[in-house]
């Protein structure tokens, strides 16, 4: 990341220095690693500097700037969007979901009460691609039955960014466009 912005509040900046100047390159890259592999961030320093910040802005994928350079170069090249979509499949209720994960279930006879949560989301977690896979299922499903099939009109364009919760599941947010009218 060559252009980082960071905003704190004045009155924590004489603290939020002293952090960024106790920290080396090296503890950052380390701290990096452990939020990318869903880790717990060890170091003490990195996790106060992170509490004192209010945003930190890059070019880097899912950061705010990212996303308003994103809705810019959407609205250039197709207009303002009609339609704003959260999609978020909730895979731990979901039969396809096992199904996907290896379990045995009868898809056309299932019963939820059968399959605590609690082991629903134990094959969930032994089974991550199942997750992904079911998501990226579901996902090409809505855009092909809803959004391509007109259920919203005629669809010029859609854009989209995939995005993970806090208990790291994904889901999507997706802008719809109409066709620009001369």
């Amino acid at each position: 990341m060559s252009n980082v912005n960071i905003r704190t509040k004045q009155k924590a900046w004489n603290k939020t220095r002293r952090l960024l100047e106790s920290l080396t390159a090296e503890d950052l890259r380390e701290a990096a690693k452990q939020e990318q592999k869903y880790h717990k961030i060890n170091n003490p320093a990195v996790l106060e500097l992170l509490k004192s910040l209010g945003q930190i802005g890059s070019a880097t994928p899912g950061s705010d700037e990212r996303k308003s350079y994103m809705l810019t170069e959407l609205k250039s090249s197709f207009g303002c969007p009609v339609i704003y979509l959260t999609i978020n499949p909730v895979d731990q209720h979901s039969p396809l979901a096992l199904l996907y994960a290896g379990v045995q279930i009868n898809v056309d006879n299932f019963f939820p009460e059968e399959y605590s949560l609690t082991a629903r989301v134990k094959n969930l977690l032994q089974n991550p691609l199942a997750v992904v896979e079911y998501f990226h299922n579901i996902i090409q499903a809505i855009i092909e039955g809803v959004l391509k099939e007109g259920m919203f009109g005629e669809l010029a364009h859609y854009y989209g960014t995939i995005e993970y919760q806090g208990r790291f599941t994904p889901h999507m947010h997706i802008a719809v466009c109409p066709p620009i009218l001369m």
